[in-house]
């Protein structure tokens, strides 16, 4: 989801946000969700827009940087 958005860019402005935000509401629905520092966030979008990361480093990058949320 996060990778089609940002890569492909279906909309004129926002991909970025829009596509970080589906993720994160796909990922807090899930009780899920990302412990990574806003700069690692910000490093992780634009990496994936840049096409610098893919699906396997973005499901890499995600594993280690999120929490189960139904343990709190």
């Amino acid at each position: 989801m996060i990778e089609s958005i940002l890569f492909n860019h279906p909309f004129i402005d926002a991909n970025k946000r829009t596509g970080y935000t589906l993720l994160r509401l796909f990922l807090i629905q899930n009780k899920t969700d990302i412990i990574a520092s806003p700069d690692n966030k910000y490093e992780f979008v634009i990496n994936i827009a840049s096409g610098t990361l893919r699906f396997e480093g973005i499901v890499s990058w995600l594993t280690s940087n999120t929490e189960n949320t139904d343990d709190h």
